[in-house]
């Protein structure tokens, strides 16, 4: 069964309307943890057995699990990561993460609104003017800032017609621009810049622009203005099927993996590990190594149309404080890489395959790391 696109901001507190219930059976682990107002330095067995219990309830392959903030660093794994030879789940094991790779699109793009190649306020017509726009609806009214919030009102490109073709060739499909022709003759989803619709489309545009105005192809601006400046060495944009560093993702249809491994457009580009998103999320989020402080904020602040949604970037406030990340959902694959600044803590879950409920494992970890 297919699954929403290459996201789903859904299990954000902000947008549940409170915290999302707990998995049958966490009730009695997390009555183990320790109060306190900062970070709880929980034990490596109390979040592995969060992670064996989640996995075993939802009837994922595998998973990996890390913390990282003030008090230490932990990561936990558990299950397999490719069920052919039985190969287990390692710290180092790369997955694919979907939407959570447009945290980076972002950051490479509001790079080049500090280095003046772009301005938030610019045209997407003239930005993309080497792309055919006057079929996909919106695209000749929308401004870069329209993009990076999801304003924009243009479609998405996943239709049944892409899902169709992608399923029986994913290695022949276009990644760049051009995926857009997917999009062409579906109505817009509202109005330019007043409303919010989530839309993979937005980021295959700031893809390509952002190719566009380096001069290179869209892999080598994520690996010259992201990956390299942050140290993510075992990240890779899209990923080579014969790798045995790789987690496999599996649906009831099998093994799906490939249609991942194929994607390297700006709406979810990203092959990586758990370690190498903890690298991102302290240089974007608390170091300031990818972008200034005050574009940070910027990234950071609500957008008119939704409290939840920055430039990039999922926000929320929960019981533990306020938060910003991405999760990732497609085919065979779920992230969610949440970061809390006031406790300067990251929480990164990954998984291959999807759950069966809308329950959210780093709830659950958060209460145990912080404390009820």
């Amino acid at each position: 069964m297919r699954t929403q696109g290459r996201d789903d901001t859904s299990r954000y507190p902000n947008r549940a309307g409170g915290l999302r219930r707990l998995m049958p059976g966490l009730a009695l682990l997390l009555a183990l943890a320790i109060p306190g107002s900062g970070a709880v330095a929980a034990k490596p067995d109390r979040l592995q057995r969060l992670l064996d219990r989640f996995l075993a309830d939802e009837e994922l392959d595998g998973g990996i699990l890390l913390v990282s903030g003030p008090d230490g660093r932990r990561v936990v794994v558990s299950g397999i990561a490719d069920r052919k030879g039985g190969r287990p789940v390692m710290e180092d094991t790369r997955f694919y993460v979907a939407s959570v790779g447009k945290m980076a699109t972002a950051a490479a793009v509001l790079q080049q609104v500090e280095e003046g190649l772009l301005s938030l306020d610019q045209p997407v017509r003239e930005l993309a003017s080497d792309l055919p726009l006057d079929r996909i609806a919106n695209a000749n009214r929308a401004r870069l800032v329209h993009l990076l919030d999801h304003s924009s009102g243009i479609p998405d490109y996943i239709t049944d017609e892409y899902e169709e073709d992608e399923a029986a060739r994913p290695e022949r499909l276009p990644r760049d621009g051009t995926l857009l022709a997917y999009a062409a003759g579906e109505k817009a989803t509202g109005p330019v810049g007043g409303h919010y619709e989530y839309s993979n489309s937005n980021y295959v545009l700031l893809g390509h622009i952002a190719a566009r105005r380096d001069g290179v192809p869209f892999a080598q601006v994520l690996r010259n203005r992201v990956l390299e400046r942050t140290g993510m060495g075992s990240t890779s944009v899209g990923a080579d099927p014969r790798d045995r560093s790789l987690a496999h993702g599996y649906t009831e249809e099998g093994d799906v993996s490939r249609r991942s491994w194929a994607a390297t457009t700006g709406d979810g580009p990203l092959v990586t590990t758990a370690g190498d998103l903890e690298r991102f999320v302290f240089a974007l989020f608390r170091d300031n190594r990818l972008l200034g402080a005050a574009t940070v904020r910027r990234m950071l602040t609500p957008s008119e149309n939704e409290d939840g949604q920055g430039l990039g970037v999922a926000l929320w406030k929960d019981r533990w404080g306020r938060g910003a990340g991405h999760d990732g959902r497609y085919d065979g694959f779920e992230a969610d890489v949440r970061y809390y600044p006031g406790r300067r803590t990251a929480l990164i879950f990954l998984t291959n395959g999807n759950q069966q409920s809308e329950d959210a494992l780093l709830d659950a970890v958060a209460e145990e790391v912080f404390g009820p």
